[in-house]
């Protein structure tokens, strides 16, 4: 099945998330030498049963795999055994200060009766080792907290995921193309997600307010939001925050609609610790200095969430297999950090392990020292369906599907580029794949028009260069609970070969062609321009 394609301008935004774009005809790809392939063979790269034994043993060392923490250290060092012990690579890395979050202890009483809790909202205020104590309040999703329904109380407050029609990925509306064989993107359907439904307004608002906690309840059982991780700042939120299964939520919110007075509890102890965190920068040397940068985060909650590293690893194997006459550009392999630690510098603006990437190669650009950017985010992912419960309790439960995951990919507004990706999307039968041009509605009074890439991708694309960036957002994404049965190593490696290939032919692209609009957008924001930056 062909890519259908279309373009079109439009305003509506998903969320900060993933939106569509424009495609071109032709790519202008140097010719390789002809001793040199094209793209990676498949004997050169990972089997699916080696990025499976990869992404089990990334598993092992724990989750959620915070900054910081101890899963996450772990993690980290042993990336960089592995990538020295790849003939030719060159590890270095960069380290940041923090002070990680932990909580200690959560608790939750209503009534004096003990209520089982699903997990802390992180970055939460603490309370005092005794808690907080308050009225509780119910206050409707559609309803905005304010001081006059949520002061000096503890609110309750469901937090369902929300949702966009399929339409807006379909080539004509928002989309560039799609490669579609098994129909993922319906366009009768709809695409139901907990990123698009953003906790972070309600805990400022309810801070704002002057409420005691919020008390968040989900539409799933508990044993499935078991340590649900978002969202994940690094400022500390102003009000302590925890999650509740769909029968604990029921249960509170039945008591609180006989019209009795309800208090509650809450106990959080809070703490940050000063730890030193890192970015191991992986440099595989070619023919150019000019580098290539693949990014990806190595914190995260779960095997699906950040398993871009598996991926790069056994892509810098492959890499480094070639003869360096078939480099034609130096890669640099970025895994950052600061994914869930998103004000790395403690300042109120953005500045996550990618955001720092990327003020470098923003700097470097225009000596002539950078091509472009890959990212890679949460790759092999089976799709969750949100089903009825077989227990007939509230809510709904996530069930495992044998179809692959949605996976989006926002290029850079290069005709060249977009059409380099299609057509390897389309040669390697990446299924459900979406190609876009941005995460946000266009505005034509900022470079780029498109802010958002959806995800690690953002902060490259702000920075105004060339960016491939591929994400998927599975409906387990946050939740610790589920582990690497949530992988189909298949098409994890079906897609890590395919953007393996893409970076290759970036690699033989001349630099107008992969950048396209790029040049003229940073010349625009040097003339004054406004630009996406500084975000928050």
């Amino acid at each position: 099945m062909r890519f259908r394609t279309g373009v079109s301008a439009t305003t509506l935004v998903l969320c900060a998330a993933f939106v569509g774009g424009s495609i071109g005809s032709t790519a202008a790809v140097a010719q390789a030498a002809p001793s040199c392939p094209t793209g990676i063979a498949g004997k050169d790269f990972a089997s699916a049963a080696q990025l499976r034994k990869l992404n089990t043993t990334m598993e092992r060392f724990g989750v959620p795999r915070a900054t910081g923490n101890t899963a996450h250290r772990r993690f980290v060092d042993w990336l960089g055994t592995e990538l020295r012990k790849i003939p030719g690579v060159k590890v270095t890395s960069i380290p940041y200060r923090i002070k990680r979050w932990d909580a200690k202890a959560p608790k939750l009483t209503v009534d004096g009766a003990s209520v089982p809790i699903a997990a802390v909202v992180p970055y939460s205020h603490g309370t005092p080792a005794a808690g907080v104590t308050a009225p509780l309040a119910y206050v409707p999703a559609d309803t905005e907290i304010t001081a006059a329904n949520a002061a000096g109380k503890i609110v309750v407050r469901d937090l369902p995921p929300g949702s966009v029609p399929n339409a807006v990925f379909q080539p004509g509306v928002l989309g560039v193309a799609l490669y579609d064989p098994m129909n993922t993107f319906a366009p009768t359907g709809t695409y139901e997600r907990d990123f698009l439904k953003a906790a972070q307004p309600e805990l400022d608002a309810a801070g704002a307010a002057g409420a005691k906690a919020l008390l968040f309840v989900r539409p799933l059982p508990r044993k499935q939001l078991k340590g649900f991780y978002a969202p994940y700042e690094g400022l500390v939120w102003k009000v302590p925050g925890l999650y509740l299964g769909a029968d604990e939520g029921k249960r509170i919110t039945d008591a609180l609609a006989t019209g009795k007075a309800v208090t509650g509890t809450v106990v959080l102890q809070a703490k940050r610790t000063p730890v030193t965190t890192r970015t191991l920068i992986a440099t595989i040397p070619g023919q150019s200095a000019k580098r290539l940068v693949v990014d990806s985060h190595t914190d995260g909650t779960n095997a699906v969430e950040d398993n871009g590293p598996v991926a790069m690893l056994a892509m810098a194997k492959a890499l480094a297999k070639r003869p360096k006459a078939c480099r034609e550009k130096t890669v640099e392999l970025a895994m950052v950090t600061g994914h869930f630690y998103q004000h790395l510098l403690g300042t109120a603006v953005r500045d996550g392990g990618s955001e720092q990437i990327a003020i470098g190669l923003d700097r470097d650009y225009d000596k002539g020292k950078v091509a472009g950017v890959l990212v890679l985010e949460h790759l092999g992912a089976l799709a969750y369906d949100s089903v009825p419960r077989k227990d007939g309790g509230p809510g709904r439960e996530l069930v495992r599907t044998e179809r692959h995951e949605p996976a989006l990919v926002a290029v850079s507004n290069s005709v060249p580029l977009r059409k380099l990706v299609v057509d390897t999307v389309t040669a390697r039968k990446i299924d459900g794949t979406a190609v876009i041009v941005g995460a946000d509605a266009p505005d034509p009074g900022r470079v780029p028009e498109h802010c958002s890439f959806g995800g690690e991708g953002t902060p490259y694309n702000h920075h105004i260069l060339p960016t491939v960036a591929t994400i998927a957002a599975p409906n387990i994404l946050f939740n610790p609970a589920f582990g690497v049965e949530g992988i189909d190593f298949t098409h994890m490696r079906e897609q890590a070969v395919a953007y393996t290939d893409v970076l290759l032919a970036m690699g033989r692209m001349t630099q107008p062609d992969l950048a396209g609009q790029v040049t003229a957008d940073r010349a625009a924001r040097k003339a004054g321009t406004p630009d996406c930056i500084p975000w928050s």
